[in-house]
């Protein structure tokens, strides 16, 4: 049984998987039954993460009826709680030097754009569910998602779309630029003015406008939105809208090849940028920075995503349902996908939780700053681990 629920804006991606079999890695395009939903985890250069590359489950049809997993034990509320001391994977000073280091490529004309991350550990024991769900009510996102992958679970409150594509239309909305609300009114217009936070956002926008444009029909790119403000709990964000119309020969490989992993997590030029992004940070990243989502053939004769919006409210997906294989069509007009980029994102692991944030550097970064920005990220979410149920 493959449950799975859907919230937030008609237009936005939230889910959860609890239980589910797996289809086998490089199958999604196979499904049987025509709809799938998983992760990617990004694709280090050459260190290998602790979990697989990928992992998509396949559901049969969505439902009003969702019922929420039990996280009641007799009488009892399940618990969380953490033990031992929170790891960073860098000090401040050693963030410090990583930043200076990072300024001498940029100077020297190697890059002009890294986002370089700090990640953050500490012993978990529990429910996992449960701290999923005090995060989405404490700090809701848009792109949250549960994924109870058996020996390791993925709780995630990304506020960013990689893309999503629907009718042959594909959007994708970066984000750049980050200041904390509790600085009021000063930190927002600092925000709108900074010549550095436009140059950040700026650069990313070409990077994913460059990658859109490889898959899409000549002529068709349009930047829909530029520097909007994105407002969360306890920050603001700038990001960008970017649309085309997708060819009608590109195929779903060729999309994703396209779009993942975005600009915005990596730097520019992409691949240079995600070379240092490794030798810099010395770990692999895991499902950070990756990407959850889903995937739907409206080929296929039942397509049960196709043709309407998801809404907000509980649903249930169900995996138990038999259908005989349909006749799949490749034509990119035919897909409805929508696939967030894994920032404020955790992975539960071997009794241990990791946590990572990040953010872009360019020339005129402050090293100080850089490093309380991490913070800021990373705040809602290390509050929540020190409180128990």
């Amino acid at each position: 049984m493959l449950h799975g629920m859907w919230g937030g804006r008609s237009d936005v991606l939230s889910f959860v998987v609890l239980i589910g079999k797996p289809i086998a890695e490089g199958a999604i395009r196979e499904s049987r039954q025509g709809d799938v939903i998983g992760y990617f985890s990004y694709p280090n250069p050459t260190l290998k993460n602790n979990i697989l590359d990928s992992r998509f489950y396949e559901y049969g049809s969505f439902e009003r009826n969702f019922v929420t997993p039990s996280v009641v034990e007799g009488s009892k509320i399940a618990r969380f709680s953490t033990s031992g001391r929170l790891e960073q994977s860098v000090t401040r000073k050693e963030y410090i030097k990583k930043i200076l280091r990072i300024k001498e490529l940029l100077a020297a004309g190697e890059i002009y754009q890294l986002d370089y991350a700090i990640r953050f550990r500490k012993k978990f024991e529990g429910e996992p569910f449960v701290l999923f769900l005090k995060l989405i009510d404490t700090n809701p996102s848009d792109f949250s998602a549960y994924l109870n992958c058996g020996d390791f679970q993925i709780i995630s409150n990304s506020p960013e779309r990689l893309f999503k594509v629907e009718n042959g239309i594909i959007t994708t909305q970066p984000i750049k630029g980050t200041a904390p609300k509790s600085g009021g009114q000063k930190e927002f217009k600092r925000l709108i003015s900074s010549e550095k936070e436009r140059a950040e956002l700026d650069m990313i926008t070409d990077l994913e406008r460059n990658d859109v444009g490889k898959i899409c029909e000549y002529g068709t790119l349009k930047l829909e939105k530029e520097r909007e403000i994105m407002e969360l709990q306890n920050l603001w964000h700038t990001y960008s809208e970017i649309r085309g119309k997708l060819r009608q020969d590109v195929s779903l490989e060729e999309i994703i090849h396209a779009m993942f992993p975005g600009g915005s997590i990596t730097g520019c030029p992409k691949k240079r940028a995600m070379e240092y992004i490794e030798l810099l940070e010395g770990m692999p990243r895991n499902i950070f920075t990756g990407s959850i989502g889903y995937i739907s053939n409206c080929g296929s004769n039942r397509g049960s995503n196709c043709g309407t919006s998801h809404r907000s409210g509980a649903t249930r997906a169900t995996g138990a349902e038999r259908h005989e294989p349909q006749e799949r069509s490749d034509t990119s007009h035919n897909w409805k996908m929508d696939f967030s980029i894994t920032i404020r994102t955790a992975l539960i692991q071997n009794g241990y939780i990791e946590y990572w944030a990040g953010g872009g550097i360019v020339a005129d970064s402050d090293p100080e700053k850089e490093y309380e920005e991490c913070l800021l990220k990373a705040e809602k979410f290390l509050q929540i681990l020190n409180l128990q149920f």
